[in-house]
């Protein structure tokens, strides 16, 4: 059986040593001319923000990953709307891709701490990913429907890293954590200081009080 994982981190490349398995990273290598010489079982999406073409779909059984319990969650940045929304867990659901979004039967559900830096979240997310995948690739069970009421997240913008002045503590703590992550797919949460921007990361909360580590830039115009 051959086994592809498609994903833009270099995680899954450096993590699984196995001969049947092949990886994509780059959205331009992602082509039925590849994949017809690949010749994959299933296909693997963690962390793959591109749509995916419909031939592809059509094709080859293709497996996501989404961080939210599904179908509440559907749509971007889950981590983040889930921390957001004040929840503490949230669920990992490894699913059937079709042609809607994040709608497609689940093969695995387990649950996922959302405490730390969204880093430390992400780290300990790929690890139970991977072995979702390790196990999938070895024993594929009958995906189940996804039942419940949708609900869909929007994908945060740049500018909704702004931190609000008046949030309380523990918001203030959340909002910084969620957005500590090294890959920038959006900035990490600041405040603007004229022409600089002040950037928060490392956030530590103790009682009433936060320590964070502050870098400041100047803000390009």
């Amino acid at each position: 059986m051959n086994i592809l994982v498609v994903s833009k981190t270099d995680y899954f490349k450096l993590k699984i040593k196995k001969k049947n398995f092949f990886f994509i990273q780059k959205k331009k290598d992602l082509t039925i001319k590849k994949l017809k010489k690949l010749k994959p079982n299933i296909i693997f999406f963690p962390h793959w923000s591109w749509k995916i073409k419909k031939k592809i779909i059509d094709n080859y059984l293709c497996i996501g990953f989404h961080a939210s319990p599904l179908p509440y969650g559907r749509g971007g940045s889950p981590i983040q709307n889930m921390i957001i929304r004040g929840f503490s867990n949230t669920k990992l659901c490894a699913f059937k891709i079709n042609d809607k979004l994040d709608a497609g039967p689940i093969y695995k559900k387990i649950s996922i701490s959302l405490k730390g830096s969204a880093d430390e979240i992400f780290i300990n997310l790929y690890e139970k990913i991977y072995k979702i995948i390790i196990d999938l690739s070895k024993k594929l069970p009958e995906p189940k429907r996804q039942v419940g009421k949708a609900k869909y997240f929007k994908r945060r913008k740049p500018e909704e890293s702004v931190i609000k002045i008046n949030s309380n503590i523990v918001k203030l703590y959340d909002f910084i954590r969620m957005l500590d992550v090294s890959e920038k797919n959006f900035p990490r949460a600041f405040l603007k200081n004229g022409k600089n921007k002040n950037e928060f990361s490392s956030a530590k909360k103790k009682g009433s009080t936060i320590n964070a580590n502050v870098l400041i830039k100047k803000i390009n115009l």
